[in-house]
Formats: structure tokens, C-alpha cells, sequence
């Protein structure tokens, strides 16, 4: 007779999309090798019975005569399923599941009793409370046997594999915690060992610049010049992997925070890049959310100052804040009427030092972006873009609707 399998399968609730997705489907793997039934009876003769009852190559069984036997196969070897006889000389099937019960490693393993007797019903109960998943009468029938073994026995292989991925994700997260300390200590060379050289080029250049041994036109000045420039910019990348770090690794500080404020309050330190320049802006009524209200005003400020550096060629500016809500989640949106960019590069967009626009054109160091993201994530919403060449962007980010279902309270390094 083939058993029909059915797939144990997990879910979880994708904190992206706020959508339930199937994270694995977990089958009974036979191919790994038998598992182990103990068969325990001072019959040889019943024994046997259960033997040829069971006899199948995806188990292995084991038998023992007495409790003690049991016990003692019972230390050796892990077992799916213990199918025990209760009346049994010496130690009996009760006070053998007894002894199983209050073992660690067994007190969880499925025991079937066998019994001749089935009448007594406080003989049942009692069973029952001693851990019995089933009873079945003497002699019992083979394809009820098996059909009942065959259950546990899957059970077991999808639990094993289960232990297996929980054991691989805990070395896994032991792997990024590592990771995350390495972050950390590189965190601190940047900050440390190489702003202080960095210190020594940009002033020695300096004084150099200002001796009046070079003329203003030399190209020792010239020469001088580039040096400095390059200076300010490594720093610039080296503050912004510093923030970048700074925003993977703080604890989020979870809060009502009013979004039309922290537009307002950004838009306010933005004046002095836009005061004389032809700017309109055009923001919408924008609700309250759940988030940290330092790390979200760090997501508008990025994406507000973009909107005003990538639409400098316009007259006028024209940079929109808008948004719409499901019951699933509240979506921004940012848009500028300047530069745009191709939407085949969109994927490089939130990565880090990615750029698709020339220093010469627009400045930046290509972090900005990728904070944002890291923000939105941890808030356990979504970031995504669009744009055309020459005809502006808009970039969109989510919050979820229910702050508990997503949001990284804090960051275990």
C-alpha cells in the first residue's frame, strides 16, 4: 500500500509587503536513511509479528524483550516511535513509559501500547496520562499498524529537518553577528585611524596653498588645488559611511511621529540651497505614523534634498510630496521635475556609492539613498523608484499600517 505524504508547511508574514507568503514547504525526506522504531514485547512470537508487520526498508527496527531492554536501547539510540506491550513481567509497560517520560531526551518521543485488553477503561486513562499517543488491541492488524507508525515516522524526519534549518539559521545569525562587530570595528578605523591623515594631507595642502612661493597660476597650484578637493571628498564618503553604518546599527525609538511637520521642518533647513532659485513646492496633507522620528526625518531629508539638487537645471523647480494609504500600509512619494534617470538602471539606484549621474553634474557621495533604504527597512516597509531621462523622479517608500507586524525594534550586533 503507497502512504500519501503531505507537506508540513510553514508561513510568515513578509514584513515588505505585509503579505503572508509560504517561507518552506517541508516533505519527509526518506532518501536520508531509515529511522529507528523500538519494538518492545517479552513475546518473541509477537515480536516477530511486529517485525513482519513493519518490515520496510525507510525503518530500521530495533526490539527488546523487557522494560529494562527498552531502557537501555532507549540510551543508545534516538527513536521516531516506541511501540510497547503493557503487560509485561518485571517492569511493565506503564512503568517503563514512566521511566521514558522522565528522560530528556526521550520525554517527548511518541509511544503506541499494545495491550490484550482493552476493557479497563482506568487501565486507558492511565496509559493516557503516561504519554500514550494511541492503544491498539493484540493482535493487531498490519495496515492499521503501519498506518499509524507511518505518521509518527514523518513527523519525525519533518522535525529533524526542521531542527536542521533552525540549527543552519542560528549558525547563520552567529555568522552576522560577527559580521556586524567587524562593521563596527571598521566603523571605528574610519573614524579614528584614517580622519587623522586625512587631516595631516588636507592641512599640509593647505599651508602650502597659502605659501607665497606659489604663483597663482603654476601648476604646483593647480596640483595643490586637486589635492584638496579630493581631501574634502573622502571625507565626505568617509562621513557617509559612518552615517551609513550609524543608521544599520541605532536602536530604533518608535514613536507617533506627524509626517506633514518633519516635511515642513526639512523643507525650512533646505532654504538656504533654494532661496535663489525658482522653487515650487507642493506638499500634501501627509498623516500621522508609527516610526523613529530622527531616522524618518533623515529619510525625507535625503530625498528632498535630491529633488532640489537633481532639479537644479529647472525653472521653476517643482518637487511634490504626496501620499496614499491602504489598510496595509502608507506610501510616499517624493517627485521632482529635474533629471531624471533611466529606469533600466533603477536596480543601482539604493545601492551603496551607486551614482548615475557624473560628479561633474550633480555632487554627492551615492550613500544617501541607501540609507534611506536601510531606514525603510527597518521600519519594515519597501523603497522603489521611477523616472525618465530629462523628465524628472519620483522615489516611493512605505510605512506598515500595524508598526508590530515588521518593525526592527532593536539591532543586535
Amino acid at each position: 500500500m503507497r502512504r500519501l505524504e503531505t507537506p508540513a508547511i510553514i508561513w510568515f508574514r513578509n514584513p515588505a509587503n505585509r503579505t503572508t507568503c509560504q517561507l518552506m514547504s517541508l516533505v519527509p525526506n526518506h532518501a536520508e536513511g531509515p529511522v529507528r522504531l523500538l519494538l518492545v514485547d517479552d513475546k518473541p512470537e509477537n515480536l516477530d509479528s511486529l517485525r513482519a508487520a513493519l518490515e520496510d526498508p525507510s525503518y530500521e527496527l530495533i526490539t527488546a524483550n523487557s522494560g529494562t531492554a527498552a531502557l537501555e536501547q532507549l540510551l543508545k539510540h534516538e527513536f521516531a516511535v516506541v511501540i510497547l506491550d503493557v503487560k509485561m513481567p518485571g517492569m511493565s509497560g506503564f512503568e517503563t513509559a514512566t521511566l521514558i517520560r522522565g528522560r530528556e531526551r526521550s520525554q517527548h518521543t511518541p509511544i503506541i501500547f499494545l495491550t490484550a485488553h482493552m476493557g479497563d477503561e482506568a487501565a486507558t486513562i492511565q496509559g493516557y496520562k503516561l504519554g500514550a499517543v494511541d492503544y491498539l488491541t493484540k493482535p493487531a492488524r498490519a495496515e492499521v499498524l503501519r498506518a499509524k507508525v507511518a505518521v509518527f515516522a514523518d513527523l519525525y524526519r519533518v522535525q529533524r529537518q526542521l531542527q536542521r534549518q533552525l540549527d543552519e539559521t542560528q549558525r547563520l545569525n552567529g555568522e552576522l553577528a560577527a559580521a556586524n562587530r567587524e562593521l563596527e570595528t571598521f566603523s571605528y578605523s574610519v573614524a579614528h585611524d584614517l580622519r587623522a591623515p586625512l587631516r595631516h594631507i588636507a592641512g599640509h595642502a593647505s599651508l602650502l596653498l597659502q605659501s607665497s612661493i606659489l604663483t597663482a597660476n603654476s601648476e604646483d597650484r593647480r596640483a595643490l588645488d586637486r589635492i584638496c578637493a579630493a581631501a574634502v571628498k573622502l571625507g565626505q564618503l568617509i562621513d557617509g559611511l559612518l552615517e551609513f553604518s550609524r543608521v544599520s546599527r541605532t536602536q530604533l525609538r518608535a514613536s507617533s511621529v506627524q509626517l506633514d511637520r518633519l516635511v515642513h521642518d526639512v523643507q525650512h533647513d533646505l532654504e538656504p540651497e533654494s532661496h535663489d532659485r525658482a522653487v515650487v513646492w507642493k506638499i500634501a496633507p501627509l498623516p500621522e505614523v508609527k516610526g523613529d522620528r530622527v531616522m524618518l526625518r533623515q529619510v525625507f531629508a535625503n530625498l528632498l534634498g535630491n529633488a532640489l539638487k537633481y532639479s537644479r537645471g529647472r525653472n521653476p523647480a517643482v518637487i511634490e510630496v504626496d501620499c496614499h494609504q491602504t489598510p496595509r500600509e502608507t506610501v510616499v512619494a517624493v517627485h521632482d521635475n529635474g533629471a531624471g534617470f533611466d529606469m533600466k538602471y533603477a536596480d543601482k539606484l539604493f545601492g551603496v556609492f551607486q551614482r548615475l549621474h557624473r560628479e561633474e553634474e550633480f555632487e554627492g557621495t551615492g550613500i544617501g539613498l541607501a540609507s534611506v533604504q536601510r531606514i525603510i527597512q527597518r521600519h519594515g516597509g519597501r523603497t522603489w523608484a521611477e523616472g525618465k531621462v530629462d523628465e524628472g523622479a519620483t522615489f516611493f517608500f512605505s510605512l506598515p499600517a500595524n508598526p508590530n507586524q515588521g518593525v526592527e525594534q532593536t539591532h543586535t550586533a
